[in-house]
């Protein structure tokens, strides 16, 4: 009787406990949210419309239980976001551009999702220079994506190229002659050229300037739950690069790691 008695006081006791820990809002823990802030790229993600980017992350979250909030903003303002938010994640990026800016065994990265690449653009009718060196351009008539650092490792010249605010600018200033050619982030030059409906307009390098590469990941900062979103992330990416969807989703353009042209420079890069 003592030992029925005191079953039915403990069953009642764990009853009243998680009714307590119900009303008090601590019953089971949802899975935590993620602040993944996002890079505004207005050919590749804006959050606002269907660009590729977009679409991937849609694809990458499917079927997880990841919770994300996703924010676009500019480069500079994801990047202070990012750092000064533990609990968050950042995209897309290239790992080595942290390096300044955070301690590298305080984040954690994916796998890679795609490689941007630097890339010559000039004019259709310019067969001589069509795909030459940028050296034997005027540099004071080479053009480039203003607050990009990625000229700055091109030599002395790069101080004389002209910085200009978007690649929909670029690609006008070059067609109006008031420049002879642009460095330009491919694929993203490519996707401006598909967005004003003239994808034939300028010839493109066929291979990187100077090498220079971007692999592309998400980044979080090294937590519990950083690391169980990259590890989530991860599986998710490798099943979309092995049913080839990453493919499909980023278009003919895209640059991925296992493309026999950038699979070494990719390695050396990230």
């Amino acid at each position: 009787m003592h030992t029925l008695y005191r079953n039915a006081r403990c069953r009642i006791a764990i009853v009243f406990l998680a009714m307590g820990m119900k009303l008090f809002g601590l019953g089971a823990v949802s899975a935590a949210e993620t602040n993944l802030h996002l890079i505004y790229l207005p050919h590749r993600l804006t959050e606002s419309s269907d660009k590729q980017y977009d679409r991937l992350l849609d694809e990458i979250f499917a079927g997880t239980e990841l919770t994300v909030a996703r924010e676009a903003s500019p480069m500079k303002r994801a990047l202070t976001l990012f750092l000064s938010d533990r609990d968050s994640c950042l995209f897309p990026i290239r790992v080595k551009a942290l390096q300044a800016v955070a301690e590298p065994d305080a984040i954690v990265s994916s796998e890679l999702i795609d490689i941007v690449s630097l890339r010559l653009y000039t004019p259709t009718g310019d067969t001589e220079k069509a795909f030459t060196s940028v050296d034997d351009f005027d540099p004071r008539r080479v053009g480039y994506i203003a607050g990009s650092g990625t000229v700055q490792g091109l030599g002395p010249k790069h101080k004389l190229f002209m910085p200009i605010p978007s690649e929909e600018q670029l690609i006008r200033m070059l067609e109006l002659g008031r420049l002879d050619a642009f460095l330009g982030h491919h694929p993203d030059t490519a996707l401006a050229l598909e967005d004003l409906n003239r994808p034939g307009l300028l010839r493109v390098s066929p291979i990187t300037v100077s090498n220079v590469r971007f692999p592309i990941s998400f980044v979080c900062h090294d937590t519990a739950d950083g690391r169980h979103f990259i590890e989530v992330v991860n599986a998710r990416i490798r099943q979309l690069h092995q049913d080839g969807k990453i493919r499909r989703v980023l278009g003919p353009h895209a640059n991925l790691p296992t493309d026999a042209e950038d699979a070494i420079g990719a390695q050396v890069s990230q």
